[in-house]
């Protein structure tokens, strides 16, 4: 017989007065009977310690992602800071944008006024500030700014617009300066004799020492002759008021101006006065007509400048063209 076919017997008695009962086993099922609880043993073992290993392995991932969603809770509610800073500070822009283009519309004004008074055209200019974008192709590759570069961006540009700010609020002073120094400038000039008190430019005899034309003697000749035709028009040379329009022998139809500062024109020979003592006149404005009377060997204009009642050399004074009105 076989070792693990033999069987063991066990005898089960209840209590004295029952019947005893008999139960037989063989020593293979007697051997599987521990190998099985030994089997589910081990196995209760290994699923207990991989449920422990599954549960820590659990539990970590759960830590890790919790302590994710708390970084990225985090990061998201300091970007949402950032993105609210970056708002503030390009409305921030905007505002200074806006009150740029204000100081800059005022600074444009301020320099086409210095233009108009010193007499500069305003030519075409072409600049990124008065180009007008319009519907059309357009093109390019594409490049997002990070978010860092656009803060710095963002910081770069508020530092940019406030140096510039500044810069406009101190050159707006001496615009203002160089505005009222310009007019001050234009009011001399207005009453300085520097235009020409003719069309022609003939001129037929200098200031200083000359030969006397009826003489032939030298004499000293106090202003400058301009040849011209009789009825030309004669312009006062700077603002002022008549103090002298008389006719005699020796000058003719005479005229004298006072322009203030101690400077005074006179224009001799005139064939026509069209001004009167009191009047007053402006740089350009005709006077009367060129003529030959009084001592005058032909039609021309004897154009005298004095200084604190010095006589002065016209030609010095005597810069620039008569403007059309």
């Amino acid at each position: 017989m076989n070792w693990l076919s033999k069987r063991f017997t066990f005898v089960v008695i209840s209590d004295a007065n029952s019947s005893v009962r008999h139960y037989h086993i063989s020593r293979f099922i007697l051997l599987l009977i521990p190998t099985i609880v030994a089997l589910l043993t081990v196995s209760a073992i290994l699923f207990l310690s991989l449920f422990s290993k599954h549960s820590n392995i659990t539990n970590q991932l759960k830590a890790e992602l919790t302590a994710s969603t708390d970084l990225y809770e985090q990061q998201l509610s300091e970007k949402e800071v950032n993105i609210t800073t970056m708002q503030a500070d390009l409305l921030q822009l905007s505002e200074q944008a806006k009150t740029m283009e204000q100081k800059m519309v005022e600074i444009y004004d301020l320099d086409a006024q210095l233009k108009q008074l010193v007499g500069i055209e305003e030519g075409m200019s072409v600049s990124r500030m008065n180009v007008v974008t319009e519907e059309g192709g357009q093109g390019g590759e594409e490049f997002l700014i990070a978010e860092e570069a656009a803060d710095s961006l963002v910081k770069e540009t508020k530092k940019s617009y406030s140096d510039i700010r500044l810069q406009m609020d101190e050159l707006k002073p001496h615009l203002e300066d160089t505005k009222q120094a310009v007019i001050k400038y234009q009011e001399t000039l207005d009453i300085t004799p520097t235009i020409w008190p003719t069309d022609s430019r003939k001129v037929t005899s200098l200031f200083g020492a000359r030969k006397d034309p009826f003489t032939k003697r030298s004499t000293y000749h106090s202003g400058l002759d301009i040849g011209g035709d009789r009825g030309d028009p004669i312009y006062a040379a700077a603002d002022g008021v008549i103090t002298l329009s008389d006719r005699d022998r020796i000058h003719g139809n005479n005229i004298s101006i006072d322009h203030g500062r101690g400077l005074q024109t006179r224009y001799l020979h005139l064939s026509k006065r069209l001004v009167d003592v009191g009047d007053t006149v402006k740089k350009g404005q005709i006077i009367g007509e060129l003529g030959n009377t009084g001592r005058s060997t032909g039609p021309h204009l004897h154009y005298e400048v004095s200084v604190n009642g010095v006589d002065a050399d016209p030609w010095t004074y005597m810069k620039a063209n008569r403007k059309e009105p």
